[in-house]
């Protein structure tokens, strides 16, 4: 393998905030929780590799990418990696995590419309029932 070929890109904030379409003070918030991590130079700037920032944030397509319907990009001869089996395996694996993703968001999404809806159901009971009467209030001497 030569030299060089799997070279760790580093990012700036604000390449990373345009890339994966994250704000800077969301990226500086992520990282002084640890959230992320990276490395901060002598004026202050922080590089973050584009593998840490891949693990939390999505990266959006670029101009050469496709955008898959699930939210997987594409593969295209410009970002094909050299092991295309197992990139293929991870992209198959991927857009089956990300089904399994869309229908617990919509089973959830169910469960809360269900929620709801008894919510209201309980509120139209409570309307029908008689208001309570007015506590008297006693004083312990007056008995």
């Amino acid at each position: 393998m030569a030299k060089g070929v799997f070279r760790v890109a580093k990012l700036t904030l604000r390449e990373a905030a345009k890339h994966f379409q994250v704000s800077r003070p969301t990226l500086q918030k992520a990282l002084s929780s640890g959230k992320i991590t990276g490395v901060q130079d002598g004026q202050g700037y922080w590089t973050i590799d584009h593998s840490e920032l891949a693990r939390v944030y999505h990266p959006r397509p670029t101009a050469g990418q496709q955008e898959h319907p699930l939210g997987v990009a594409k593969l295209t001869a410009a970002n094909t990696p050299l092991n295309t089996s197992s990139a293929t395996h991870d992209t198959d694996e991927l857009v089956a995590l990300r089904v399994r993703l869309d229908d617990a968001e919509r089973r959830a999404a169910a469960a809360e419309a269900l929620a709801a809806e008894r919510g209201q159901h309980i509120e139209d009971l409570r309307r029908m029932l008689p208001p309570p009467e007015a506590a008297q209030s006693r004083r312990w001497w007056r008995w």
